[in-house]
């Protein structure tokens, strides 16, 4: 093949919408130099496969899927694979030790030399020293003049705001495989959601490892509240979600300002992760149970019709069968809309791995079923009493004849559930409104109502 051909192009991208922005970023420089994406692996000249490696059971999913593409390349299907992401960050050379059918290694702040990795395995087919591995310092793409191919609905987008992280959580690794938190600058951010807003993008998603420790790396020291004021005035936006936030970053100026804005949806993510003192302490989780309670309850209050995500780890070393049951009596008492239970992975770099005693990994298990099990309960009873209720819809696709998938403003794209409407002539991201009628465990049901005189009404 010549310079002058354009070969096929597959990604594969597992983990968070981070990773996704990081393909998509990677995507716009392969295409800028001459790749044509297909969408089959199998029809790829070369494939790069994004991977995730924030738990034990991603980095399983990352090697599997490595390996899947990996036999395309040993069969004479593919000419070049490479590996990108935090599993490539993670294990680096190892991959190539146990892949030989893996061309280049790229670790997460190596993003931005995926052409060279993908020429190079294009022209060298992985024969013996042409195999590399880069892992140098880590990071993610962050370039404002990065060319980017946006790769979900073209009504909705993800605008990384920040990368890395400057918290030592005991559990977590993502300092290890993203680095020290770096955030955009205002105007950049500004400039990049205006454009989005001008292709069509409705909903603009705010995400980074940590969104409320946006600014404190950048001169002047602005804060999400500054952010999320300059977001709010880009024309053309409805709905502006933010992702992963911090507990211990949350101020009362913050809260002031999301409830204000126009744009930005009632819908608050914040892994809370524990709630009992002891847990939150062995965590390294910087905020007291005390501290915690209070500030859900500030944010309940001060942001009207707020809906609340949360993420929580049970089995964690130490953890009694009191302090679990103190976590479900938390679930209770504030009803949390939205809620992610993690069983406790034992990662080999964490402080927490040496800590003792262990929960087995059955108890851990057997936690995350009971704690799952009473969040559906609590979400249907909370679900069911919305029946009757009229709610903006921002619809994302079709889901059957007569039927289409949507959302509210309480749910974010593919994490929350959603709301089946019932309606013709719709099309994905229209925002309508619809009556209620009916809700399961996660998911809502409606008809569509006409349409509300006020196109940017909010109804989480």
């Amino acid at each position: 093949m010549t310079r002058t051909e354009s070969p096929a192009l597959a990604f594969v991208t597992l983990g968070c919408p981070k990773n996704t922005v990081d393909s998509e970023h990677m995507l716009g420089l392969l295409v800028r130099d001459g790749f044509r994406t297909v969408g089959d692996v199998e029809a790829a000249d070369v494939a790069v496969v994004n991977t995730c490696a924030f738990l034990g059971s991603a980095v399983r999913e990352s090697r599997d899927a490595i390996a899947r593409v990996a036999e395309l390349k040993r069969t004479g299907r593919l000419r070049g694979l490479v590996v990108t992401g935090c599993l490539a960050q993670r294990a680096g050379q190892g991959l190539l030790d146990d892949f030989p059918e893996v061309d280049a290694v790229l670790g997460t702040g190596q993003w931005n030399e995926v052409v060279t990795a993908a020429r190079h395995a294009l022209a060298s087919h992985g024969e013996g020293e042409a195999r590399f591995a880069r892992t140098e310092a880590p990071g993610g793409a962050l370039d404002p003049d990065a060319p980017r191919a946006i790769s979900t609905p073209r009504h909705l987008a993800y605008l990384k705001i920040s990368e890395g992280c400057d918290h030592a959580c005991t559990f977590c690794i993502i300092p290890q495989l993203r680095g020290a938190q770096k955030s955009r600058t205002i105007e950049d951010l500004v400039a990049e959601a205006g454009r989005l807003a001008k292709l069509g993008v409705r909903e603009l998603n705010l995400i980074g490892q940590d969104t409320t420790g946006y600014g404190v790396d950048l001169p002047g020291k602005p804060e999400l509240a500054d952010l999320l004021l300059a977001l709010d005035g880009v024309e053309g936006l409805d709905w502006i979600r933010v992702h992963y936030t911090y507990p211990r970053l949350w101020s009362d100026r913050l809260i002031e300002t999301w409830a204000n804005a126009r744009r930005i949806v009632p819908y608050v993510d914040m892994p809370l992760q524990h709630i009992s003192r002891d847990m939150l302490r062995r965590m390294a989780r910087a905020m007291t149970a005390e501290q915690t309670r209070a500030l859900v309850r500030r944010i309940k209050a001060g942001i009207p019709g707020v809906t609340f995500r949360t993420n929580f780890i049970v089995g964690f070393p130490g953890e009694t069968e009191d302090e679990f049951r103190e976590l479900e009596e938390y679930l209770e008492e504030e009803r949390f809309d939205h809620v992610v239970v993690f069983a406790y992975e034992r990662e080999a770099e964490s402080p927490a791995a040496a800590m003792t005693p262990r929960v087995p990994v059955a108890t851990r298990r057997s936690r995350r079923a009971r704690l799952l099990a009473r969040q559906q309960r609590i979400s249907h009873a909370k679900l069911a009493r919305r029946i009757g209720e009229k709610v903006r819809v921002l619809i994302d696709a079709p889901a059957g004849r007569g039927q289409w998938a949507g959302r509210t403003a309480g749910a974010a794209y593919e994490v929350d559930g959603g709301v089946v409407v019932e309606g013709d002539d719709l099309a994905p991201g229209q925002l309508i409104e619809a009556r209620i009628t009916g809700a399961g465990a996660y998911d809502l049901f409606a008809r569509v109502e006409p349409r509300s005189k006020d196109p940017l009404a909010i109804v989480a």
